[in-house]
């Protein structure tokens, strides 16, 4: 997860340079390996002492999708991003929900019924649904610019 903040990071700053206007990702990058390195510890510290994380927000292994929303927070407002702090918005609740409900009780019902062989990705759901959110919103912020210079260029004789 450090490895993501850091290659966020400096994506930001590649794309600040690239463009001439360059926004301080220090505070995402801090935010983000404190907050991962408080959660561990509390991990750590809580499995001795008996006080851990709620067991609600961590039974399903999905907790990191909760850490990962809270230095996108700091993004989001340190670039002053409406659209990124809509998607941050959501991502934040999908990574609840994954956090605190089963999700793939939703496919059950709907009828999924894995066979033998499928019961092992009876989690996948939990991490589909925000992960998927982030790269739909990774390929659209790749894609805008794109199309938005392609109806800028002049029209060639």
């Amino acid at each position: 997860m450090q490895a993501g903040i850091a290659a966020s990071a400096l994506w930001y700053r590649w794309r600040g340079n690239r463009v001439g206007l360059r926004t301080p990702a220090r505070g995402f990058v801090i935010a983000g390996v404190v907050l991962i390195e408080l959660a561990l510890l509390a991990s750590i510290i809580g499995g001795h002492t008996g006080y851990a994380l709620p067991g609600d927000l961590t039974i399903r292994g999905t907790f990191p999708l909760v850490l990962i929303a809270v230095p996108l927070w700091v993004l989001a407002c340190a670039e002053r991003s409406t659209a990124l702090a809509v998607i941050v918005a959501i991502c934040t609740g999908l990574a609840l929900l994954a956090s605190l409900y089963n999700v793939e009780n939703i496919f059950f019902r709907l009828g999924w019924n894995p066979s033998s062989f499928g019961w092992r990705l009876t989690g996948l759901p939990n991490v589909a649904l925000p992960a998927l959110l982030l790269l739909l919103a990774g390929a659209g912020a790749w894609l805008v610019p794109r199309l938005r210079w392609r109806s800028r260029r002049p029209a060639s004789a």
